[in-house]
């Protein structure tokens, strides 16, 4: 079974691979500055992503923030010295959905990468066969076995930048993955602080209900032994059915809390150890945070939409290069003989090297709407990029200004308690002496409820504040993270630079 151009001596073997070895030579040497020739006419102009991050970015923080190198957010749970939250987030960490959804899209990820990285390689097979031919009456039979490869080129680098792009994928999924877990670490910790919250607020309420109670009944004994009025007693039981009104509801938000946890965990409720009802945690003093513009260098989600950015630029690349000639090259040796003993006996080698170059013709409406398509997808990226810019931003300043705020009211919300508590207790004692006004007793125990109420919720507030500043920071970071990320940021500051020279 020979063809034209096939080599049947018995040096076929060695001649064919001076020959590949040669043409390979040859092709290393020509292809990459024919490659850089043919790239200048689809090269893409990247965003100046520098750009886009000054035009957006204040100068500084307009809350009265200390600023700074920020302390690791390594050990951040661990500072709020509550042991429950420290095992929720740990659980979350690593059971829940969206964390190990993240996990998965990674995987996927790397092995798009691998199998574009496969594609820039050639590819060899194996095969073995035997075949019968009659003619005149007379049956040949033979056999053959032997390697064949082949190997595609975009002369244009259609493949290699596909697989740059696809690299471009994997990081931003990383930095997502990284994202991902910030977010569900700080839904945690949020729905962690609002059940201790109305837990304590729960506590309040049922103390309040206790005082109630004891003035409704002051307030009808006095009524029957004709030293007060009916309209008191109806106040004192009005308000001591108020307060008991709250009760169900605050349970209700306990439960509803306790819910969000085990979704976050990925387990049943009653798997949940949330110990007995405990304070509100309090987050560790110190909201240092550096510049904005340093900030926006650490938060992953601002890193991941980048990464998607490069990889939308790489894309259009890649669907330019496609307009551009494509070169195959195909070979193969083997053996051919009319026994299967006779296989790689002298004198049965064959051979075959060829190749061919091939250009789009008739699907230019498909090369054009995938140029189409590859472009509008840069522009929405980089709209993604801005719009992730600005996010970033406004959590930062709102944490910040939430910390501040709460921080500032802390003081003045104590005393508030404190004199309401000191109001009540001498409007009480002034009315069972009989010479206070019942009704004063009454405002004074609702102002106490309020103030306590008020308290309660700005401590609530502040944690929260801070759990928003972690996830507005990008979370744990170490030292060791942020020299790979500088360096990985100068290696793109690179490649833009030499993409802005083509």
């Amino acid at each position: 079974m020979h063809n034209a151009g096939v080599e049947t001596a018995a040096d076929a073997s060695g001649g064919l691979i001076r020959i590949y070895s040669d043409t390979m030579t040859t092709t290393r040497l020509v292809l990459p500055a024919l490659a850089a020739l043919l790239a200048a006419g689809c090269a893409v102009t990247p965003p100046d992503t520098d750009k886009l991050a000054r035009d957006v970015t204040p100068s500084a923080w307009s809350a009265g923030v200390e600023t700074g190198e920020i302390e690791s957010f390594r050990d951040f749970w661990t500072r709020w010295n509550d042991p429950v939250l420290v095992a929720l987030i740990e659980r979350a960490q690593a059971a829940n959905t969206d964390v190990l959804g993240a996990e998965a899209n990674l995987r996927a990820a790397r092995a798009s990468l691998t199998r574009a990285n496969a594609a820039l390689w050639p590819t060899a097979e194996l095969n073995a066969g035997t075949n019968r031919h009659r003619a005149n009456g007379r049956t040949t039979t033979g056999y053959d076995a032997g390697l064949s490869g082949s190997w595609t080129l975009n002369l244009a680098g259609s493949r290699y930048f596909s697989a740059s792009a696809e690299e471009a994928s994997v990081r931003a999924y990383e930095l997502t993955l990284a994202d991902v877990r910030e977010m569900v670490a700080a839904e945690t910790a949020q729905a962690y602080v609002n059940m201790r919250a109305a837990e304590a607020s729960l506590e309040i309420t049922r103390r309040s209900i206790a005082n109630y109670a004891e003035t409704a009944k002051t307030a009808d004994w006095q009524y029957r032994a004709g030293m007060g009025s009916a309209s008191e007693a109806e106040d004192a039981l009005t308000q001591l059915a108020s307060a008991r009104a709250r009760v169900p509801q605050l349970e209700a938000s306990i439960e509803q809390y306790k819910n969000a946890l085990a979704r976050l965990t990925a387990q049943p409720v009653d798997a949940l150890d949330f110990g007995a009802s405990g304070a509100i945690p309090v987050p560790p003093d110190g909201a240092r945070v550096m510049m904005p513009a340093e900030l926006l260098e650490r938060r992953p989600d601002v890193r991941s939409a980048l990464r998607s950015l490069e990889g939308a630029v790489l894309t259009l690349k890649s669907a330019k290069s496609d307009w551009f000639p494509t070169l195959g090259l195909t070979g193969n040796i083997g053996t051919d003989a009319a026994t299967v003993g006779a296989l790689g006996a002298s004198g049965t080698g064959v051979a075959g090297l060829a190749a061919a170059l091939t250009l789009p013709v008739l699907n230019w409406g498909s090369l054009v709407a995938a140029e189409e398509t590859a472009a509008a997808e840069l522009d929405r990226q980089r709209a993604n990029y801005v719009s992730v810019l600005l996010s970033a931003l406004e959590n930062t300043q709102n944490a910040l200004t939430g910390i501040e705020s709460s921080q500032r009211r802390a003081r003045d919300l104590s005393l508030a308690v404190e004199h309401a508590r000191s109001a009540a207790t001498l409007a009480k004692l002034e009315y069972n002496a009989g010479i206070g006004d019942y009704t004063m007793v009454l405002s004074t125990e609702r102002t106490l409820l309020g103030a306590e109420d008020t308290e309660l919720s700005n401590r609530a507030e502040r944690a929260n504040n801070y759990i928003m500043l972690y996830r507005a920071v990008g979370g744990g970071w170490a030292v060791g993270e942020a020299e790979r990320e500088k360096s990985a940021a100068q290696r793109a500051s690179d490649d833009v630079t030499e993409s802005k020279k083509e």
